[in-house]
């Protein structure tokens, strides 16, 4: 009799074979496109609106600037909204104003984007290049701003002039490159979370057509049935990636195409993981074959006790409502604010681990937590699909009822009569 792999091995070809050559596959890679285009845009839209608290800029100046330039910033965050211009911080300041400008944008915590030092007459903003773009534009409004309030009161100073800010330009903020990275955490949940939601609820009705000819029947008595959960797995995993690749090689493509379009001497901003880009592409497509075994394992458990196609399609939504669940579970990692007993329990939690690592992946450069993490949903991909099997088994094929979920493995020879 066939080992357990090699009776997956079988099964999973079997499968694989059977869909790839269908021709609803070529419906199944061509529609999801409009679909994968829309949800990343709503992605982008929602996160750039997800920001955790917006840039934060340090200002070491003596007390009365530090206060005329926060009452400013909030006579114009009044005008329009908190989250239009960075959050200001006081700090003292040192003898050595640029070294310790870059020693703050250097910090991680609590992530300056900038650091206001100088006078209302000569302003000075130190910070990245890019920065201008955003909150060195914003500084100045607020700068402008605390001048025309200076000029109005008449308690002394220059009159009011357009604020000539010098630039101290430093190497990248630790506050941009928390954003980014925030960005990239969502962005890598995204994924995992849309592809195993689009390519995993179709295991679902896997076993339905088979249970209704008998099939399933068939192959419990040639293979074991945890063969015939695990084959099945693979070959749905082998169609989703044939399909990731498919969907992601047009996305790349496209991609090259509109950099090509962008007007010259114009540089993309600056992305990447804390984990690297290396083991970022390595630890992505991990856990999304860890999520989608988990997930897959799972449905066809619960698929499995359906009886007809009906009953299936009622499934759906509360499926799907689960891996919602799981989603908003997974996202409590994001961020530095959040901490605590969720996002533990996110990390630990075996089908919300993957899109909680990958989230980790993103903020965080530590590598020995990946690998117990992969490990231990490992353990809960092969123990998920003993108990679908188990219950499969016991509930549909009424037999098997006392087989252990952990196989036991004996030691020395048997004992023959």
């Amino acid at each position: 009799m066939m080992s357990v792999m090699q009776a997956s091995w079988v099964i999973a070809r079997r499968d694989f074979m059977a869909t790839v050559y269908s021709r609803s596959f070529i419906f199944f890679m061509l529609t999801p496109l409009l679909v994968v285009g829309f949800s990343i845009l709503t992605a982008f839209v929602g996160s750039r609106a997800a920001s955790d608290q917006g840039p934060v800029v340090a200002m070491t100046v003596d007390t009365q600037t530090g206060a005329a330039l926060m009452k400013a910033r909030d006579h114009l965050a009044s005008r329009t909204n908190q989250r239009a211009f960075p959050r200001l911080t006081l700090v003292p300041p040192a003898e050595d104003l640029p070294a310790q400008a870059r020693a703050l944008i250097a910090e991680d915590e609590p992530g300056y984007s900038a650091v206001f030092s100088g006078t209302l007459d000569q302003p000075v903003l130190h910070g990245p290049q890019r920065i201008d773009e955003s909150v060195g534009g914003r500084m100045t409004l607020i700068i402008e701003q605390a001048q025309r309030e200076r000029a109005l009161s008449g308690t002394g100073g220059a009159p009011f002039r357009a604020a000539a800010v010098q630039r101290d330009i430093t190497t990248e903020a630790a506050g941009n490159l928390r954003d980014v990275r925030l960005g990239v955490a969502r962005f890598g949940q995204f994924i995992v979370f849309f592809f195993t939601l689009l390519l995993a609820t179709m295991l679902l009705s896997n076993l339905i057509e088979e249970k209704s000819n008998k099939v399933i029947e068939v192959l419990a008595a040639s293979v074991p049935l945890d063969s015939v959960f695990f084959g099945k797995l693979l070959a749905m995993l082998g169609v989703s990636l044939i399909g990731i690749a498919l969907w992601g090689g047009m996305f790349a493509l496209a991609t090259l195409f509109s950099i090509q379009l962008l007007p010259e001497g114009y540089e993309l901003p600056p992305i990447s993981p804390a984990i690297g880009w290396p083991i970022y592409s390595l630890l992505l497509p991990i856990y999304y074959t860890m999520n989608y075994m988990l997930m897959g394992a799972l449905f066809m458990g619960i698929g499995g006790q359906a009886n007809s196609v009906r009953e299936m399609q009622s499934l759906n939504m509360p499926v799907t409502f689960l891996q919602m669940g799981v989603l908003v579970l997974a996202m409590t990692v994001i961020g530095s604010s959040m901490s605590g007993l969720m996002p533990m329990i996110a990390y630990i939690f075996p089908f919300s681990s993957p899109l909680a690592m990958i989230a980790e992946a993103g903020q965080s450069a530590e590598l020995w937590p990946h690998l117990l993490a992969i490990a231990w949903q490992a353990f809960w991909v092969f123990l998920t699909i003993r108990i679908s099997a188990a219950l499969f088994r016991k509930t549909v094929l009424k037999s098997g009822g006392s087989s252990p979920l952990i196989p036991r493995f004996k030691l020395g020879r048997s004992k023959t009569a």
